[in-house]
């Protein structure tokens, strides 16, 4: 039992903290929350559990004094927890309104959940300092409207941090639809499930962590904050698969700790998933056999596996026909069937098919997905009398030579995805009357010809993918390679796409390339000035996908040695000083190690030159982004003097052009109108601005000065 004089401390702590909670509802919006403050209003999800059982506790003694032989006893212990009650569910309060400030969280959920929370401290308090002069009837009505908003606003929570209806999520019927591998598609039934479980308490419309949602493909493309989840054929440079192989006690890692985790063969399925390009409207059996993303699939959906006649070939044979540009395995540990896959477009020679005579009778699987195979190389397939499966997408081939595989009387699937066909291929295919599958997406078939196809082949499960849907998919955008966006003399830089037949159209401009604006790209650029690359993909019977950017700055001159004489804001340090001359370019994102971040202190760097150098222009590569409150510098002074032993001479005092409201978010230079010859001894320093316009949601605050790099020439 709490003693007279602590109960009256107590109690004007709570109200001095139904004070400061007031203050916090409505200054909301403007107040700037302090770094360190973050770190306990990330304390929320550890605090609110102590206040729930104190005040359901307390709730109990005062609403039903007859819980205790005496009433009195019920009463006082009663108010003393509510006392206890009320004060930690102030300091909940306030760590969930700090908590609030962070993104990723679904505007709608967050307020109710803001005001029940504010409902239980505030009702607990008024129920505490009105208890002693109130009716039994008025506390009992107070008690139980006080227990009831804690169950409801415990489950917003839950629903938060959990997903939606997470405590009622076992009871409801929540049926599994169960598809045989025929029927499976990779994304729907493979890839989603595992997100479903494993992601979406945290990646959903409700809740977006990082900005990230994961409930539709297009979200997950797309990606959050720190950029996208999932880059097509990059496993390495894939967001999800990098977080998902973190040491589980790492913060970045994911699902975070304390969630389900995923097991080993989920974690392998998203990873076999990215490298094979993250595919979402295929099925499963239209994936090449040699695939990991297929196998581990097979083994998702598993099926009987069929039983073969014929012998197994020596693994020294199989090892003698294998070589870089052509893969040959065992389809099974004890199976005696074969699956050959060619990789390398530009190793690619059709004589290598008469090559495999000697496993002709093993193998029921050949994958030649972007060879260039024309008809006439296909008479070489001929010679697999078990062939079953021919994977033939995004070839050269027009049609004419699919006759050669009428002999196939085993071949049971065949895809011909993106390949340019005329309507003479309609011909040879309808005669393949033992094909169960045909897959003829993106073909450029007349609606005619594959109505008559689908007429001979009554049998025959015939995808058109896009056509049949009346819809077009979009090409994942081409991939920008290069060393160091920062360059002396010059830099070579390569546009690629993991399907080799698509066309890449580019822009130096810096404006969009479409069908009347490009470069075609057909040969590693050589870049020796100031350049934004913008590039797209384009395919017939595909949307052009979306535009991959990079920007590429000439810096020839480089100091000696070199100091920054105040440290940036601990929350965007970078790598040290070393940031402003290492040649690497930052990317939008305020994790990334080459931001330097300037708040209370300007950049101040002071240079040394080994020799008196000319220099001819000079800029500050940063990131502008008025809702974040990251502003060009205020204001750049540039010092001089001939040696150290000197005072500093001002030399040059410049004012960027203000931003306005509508001023675009995006990396730029800020150009500095300044040349002198002889140069020795440099000085930069770049001061924020240090009052936010009136228009500015945070106007009269501090603007952050992010800086990745100066450029000197």
């Amino acid at each position: 039992m709490l003693t007279s004089k602590l109960k009256s401390i107590l109690a004007q702590v709570l109200f001095a903290v139904n004070v400061f909670v007031l203050f916090l509802v409505l200054a909301e919006s403007r107040v700037l929350i302090p770094d360190w403050l973050h770190v306990f209003g990330r304390m929320h999800p550890l605090l609110l559990h102590f206040p729930i059982v104190i005040i359901l506790l307390a709730v109990l003694l005062v609403g039903i004094p007859e819980f205790l032989p005496k009433k009195e006893d019920s009463r006082e212990y009663g108010t003393d927890l509510l006392l206890l009650g009320a004060l930690t569910a102030g300091f909940t309060v306030i760590a969930g309104l700090l908590l609030s400030h962070e993104t990723g969280y679904a505007k709608e959920a967050l307020f109710w959940h803001k005001w029940t929370g504010l409902g239980i401290f505030w009702g607990s308090s008024l129920l505490y300092y009105f208890i002693d002069s109130q009716k039994q009837l008025v506390i009992k009505v107070g008690a139980s409207f006080l227990a009831l908003i804690v169950i409801v606003s415990g489950h917003l929570g839950a629903s938060i941090t959990h997903g939606e209806n997470f405590i009622t999520a076992p009871i409801e019927n929540n049926e599994v639809v169960m598809v045989s591998l025929e029927e499976a598609e990779v994304f729907p039934h493979l890839i989603y499930p595992i997100i479903e479980n494993k992601c979406l308490s945290c990646h959903k419309a409700s809740k977006q962590k990082g900005e990230l949602r994961m409930d539709t493909p297009e979200n997950l493309l797309k990606g959050g904050e720190s950029g996208p989840a999932v880059e097509p054929f990059d496993l390495e440079n894939s967001l999800m698969a990098h977080r998902i192989n973190l040491p589980e006690e790492d913060e970045e890692h994911m699902p975070p700790e304390g969630k389900p985790q995923l097991t080993e063969e989920e974690r392998l399925i998203l990873e076999a998933w990215i490298s094979s390009g993250a595919i979402i409207d295929e099925k499963v059996m239209a994936l090449p056999d040699t695939s990991s993303i297929y196998k581990l699939a097979v083994e998702k959906f598993s099926t009987a596996p069929k039983v073969y006649e014929f012998a197994a070939v020596s693994d020294e044979k199989i090892e003698a026909l294998n070589n870089f540009y052509r893969k040959i395995q065992p389809l099974g540990i004890e199976s005696p069937a074969l699956s050959i896959s060619y990789f390398g477009r530009a190793n690619f020679d059709p004589n290598s098919l008469k090559e495999l005579s000697e496993v002709k009778v093993q193998t029921i699987s050949i994958n030649l997905n972007n060879m260039p195979v024309k008809d006439e190389d296909l008479a070489s397939l001929s010679a697999f009398p078990n062939l079953e499966k021919l994977y033939l997408n995004f070839t050269d081939i027009k049609g004419e030579g699919l006759q050669a595989l009428m002999g196939l009387e085993n071949l049971s699937l065949l895809s011909l995805a993106g390949n340019n066909l005329t309507d003479e291929a309609i011909e040879p295919i309808s005669k393949l009357k033992n094909v169960k599958k045909l897959f003829l997406w993106n073909t450029g078939l007349s609606k005619e010809s594959l109505e008559k196809l689908i007429a001979a082949l009554p049998q025959t499960t015939i995808e058109i993918g896009t056509e049949e849907k009346s819809t077009l998919l979009m090409l994942n955008p081409p991939v920008i390679r290069f060393d160091k966006a920062f360059f002396k003399d010059k830099l070579e830089v390569k546009l690629t796409h993991p399907i080799g037949t698509t066309s890449i159209y580019y822009t130096l401009d810096g404006s969009e390339p479409d069908s009347s604006n490009f470069m075609l790209y057909e040969k590693p650029l050589e870049i020796k000035e100031n350049i934004t690359i913008k590039a797209r993909a384009f395919a017939e019977g595909w949307i052009g996908s979306t535009v991959s950017e990079a920007e590429f700055i000439r810096a020839t001159i480089s100091p000696t040695s070199f100091q920054m004489l105040h440290l940036p804001e601990d929350r965007y340090k970078g790598d040290g000083k070393e940031s402003l001359f290492d040649k690497k370019k930052a990317i939008p994102d305020v994790w990334n190690l080459n931001w330097l971040g300037f708040l209370n202190n300007p950049l101040e760097v002071e240079m040394e030159f080994k020799e008196p150098t000319d220099i001819s222009s000079m800029a500050i590569s940063l990131w502008q982004n008025i809702g974040s409150r990251f502003f060009p510098p205020k204001e750049v002074e540039i010092w001089t003097r001939p040696d150290a032993s000197q005072n500093w001479k001002l030399s040059k005092t410049f004012r960027p052009q203000a931003l306005e409201k509508n001023s675009p978010s995006f990396l730029r230079q800020v150009e500095i109108p300044y040349s002198e010859n002889g140069i020795q001894h440099l000085k930069i320093v770049a001061s924020p601005v240090d009052k936010l316009p009136s228009w500015h949601n945070s106007s009269g605050q501090k603007a952050y000065l992010m800086v990745d790099e100066i450029v000197l020439n």
